[in-house]
């Protein structure tokens, strides 16, 4: 079930689902717009059509599932002031970053990877950082792969994020989308503990069947 943001009141939402990207066209295929995409494979996967609505500084579609009633939330302010637009929601719902999920792009992990998990640094991901800045650091990350650049040139960190990913990496990331659905679902559903363990385990079970390996590099600042 989808409301239109004009027929509900935000103090009456239970969670907050933000997916990170760059708005624009030109960065719809990017490694960076991962986030954006999370979201309407979750969508799909409920089988409900994606309605965002502008919403001060984002677009948001708000969702009831299960009884709960979930604002969706894309920043409409490029990646580094992904902040504002998390803040203005968090301030209007009265919700507290333990009812905030944020889906984001991860160089820290290869392509074919996604973990959850809760607070920690912004390991370089210059959206993550400035909702930290902006809110705190006590939220849960769902973070997807994209690796990190030929030879870990941190120099060439930026072009990474902002580039498309080839055929066989999007294949890679598209395969787990299904389980990232599955793993916002499921954080809606049962909160933080629960989804956090459910979702690693699940990655790690897919791991162990395809063969990909998890390798961490040490990712630039972007």
């Amino acid at each position: 079930m989808t409301e239109k943001t004009g027929n509900i009141d935000p103090a009456l939402i239970d969670r907050i689902v933000v997916g990170l990207g760059n708005p624009g066209d030109v960065y719809t295929h990017t490694r960076h717009n991962l986030g954006f995409r999370a979201l309407d494979a979750f969508l799909k996967s409920m089988n409900i059509p994606k309605d965002f609505q502008p919403f001060s500084k984002a677009r948001v579609q708000i969702v009831t599932i299960e009884g709960l009633r979930i604002i969706l939330l894309r920043p409409s302010t490029f990646m580094n002031l992904s902040g504002n637009a998390v803040a203005t929601i968090l301030d209007r719902t009265g919700l507290d970053t333990s009812n905030l999920l944020v889906v984001h792009d991860e160089m820290d992990l290869p392509p074919g990877q996604a973990k959850m998990k809760f607070g920690s640094s912004a390991a370089g991901h210059a959206g993550v950082q400035n909702i930290i800045d902006r809110c705190g650091v006590d939220f849960m990350r769902l973070k997807i792969g994209i690796g990190v650049p030929p030879d870990n040139d941190e120099g060439a960190g930026a072009d990474w994020v902002l580039s498309e990913m080839p055929p066989d990496e999007t294949l890679l990331v598209m395969n787990i989308m299904p389980i990232v659905a599955r793993g916002i679902s499921r954080w809606i559903r049962d909160g933080n503990e629960k989804s956090m363990t459910w979702f690693n385990t699940a990655m790690r079970e897919y791991q162990d069947e395809t063969g990909e390996e998890e390798e961490v590099e040490s990712s630039p600042d972007v």
